[in-house]
């Protein structure tokens, strides 16, 4: 019985293109159903990786903001592939990235030596690549993005995987009276916005579990600090937050009762105009 169960909570290869409403406090008037698409933990290591077709699929939807949430890329030499397939999504107000941890680190290559688990990851050839397709890195630096004649802040916080969650210098000098939306890998960066001001926070890692055993809860969300849920919108720390399953795998290729996702947010405003 409990094998027929999990048979069937094991999803296809697909990912499936969700919407998801996201009620925001203070979001200013003439940005009410501002889209965001949100794609993370594509964990590209060759050009036959099943999660570029989830790419190809959003190619030419014109989001209004693209968010390309951290573990993007396994093997830096398929870089410009990934950025190319990003860049084709066509946000009308700008494509953002930040690094996951397997952007920082990736698998040892066939001609390195047997002892080397993992190498580091050429991020100044990674970064120029993605940025000659117009998607901006944010790596602990922010953004002000003009849309519909406001003026929003995008921040890029460094994943915290590895400790480089650099919320102080990202928010240095930042303006309290400005709506602002926090980029992330791994959710636990959240802990260190300090008081600064977050209107939405937006992340991936957790694969919402990847393989969770019907009726039960995740076994793992590789996070330091526990979650309210593995992935969905909830609020971390008082912030809001919203933590997308992701697209790709990793260790086992399998997913189960936590299907790959590119969830398109749609930001709504719930209460009194900023």
């Amino acid at each position: 019985m409990l094998w027929l169960a999990a048979r069937s909570w094991v999803r296809p290869s697909g990912t499936a293109k969700v919407e998801v409403t996201i009620p925001v406090p203070h979001l200013p008037d003439v940005l009410s159903g501002l889209t965001i698409q949100v794609v993370a933990d594509l964990h590209v290591r060759s050009a036959g990786t099943a999660s570029l077709r989830a790419l190809d699929e959003l190619s030419d939807t014109r989001p209004d903001l693209l968010f390309a949430c951290g573990d993007l890329i396994d093997n830096s030499d398929i870089t410009p592939l990934v950025a190319r397939a990003l860049a084709a999504i066509r946000p009308r107000y700008g494509a953002y990235a930040v690094w996951g941890n397997h952007d920082l680190l990736g698998p040892a290559k066939p001609h390195d030596p047997n002892w080397l688990g993992e190498r580091t990851q050429p991020l100044r050839f990674m970064r120029e690549a993605f940025e000659a397709c117009g998607v901006t890195v944010l790596d602990n630096c922010r953004v002000h993005c003009h849309i519909a004649g406001t003026e929003i802040a995008i921040v890029g916080i460094g994943d915290a995987t590895k400790g480089r969650d650099e919320a102080c210098h990202a928010f240095h000098l930042a303006d309290d009276n400005m709506f602002t939306i926090v980029m992330t890998h791994n959710p636990d960066a959240v802990m260190r916005l300090g008081s600064a001001r977050v209107d939405l926070v937006v992340c991936g890692h957790t694969h919402g579990g990847q393989i969770v055993a019907p009726f039960m809860p995740a076994i793992t969300t590789s996070t330091r600090y526990p979650l309210p849920r593995p992935s969905g919108l909830m609020h971390i720390a008082e912030r809001l937050t919203f933590i997308t399953r992701g697209v790709g795998t990793v260790g086992i290729p399998l997913r189960i009762n936590a299907p790959a996702e590119a969830p398109v947010l749609s930001l709504v405003r719930a209460g009194p105009a900023a």
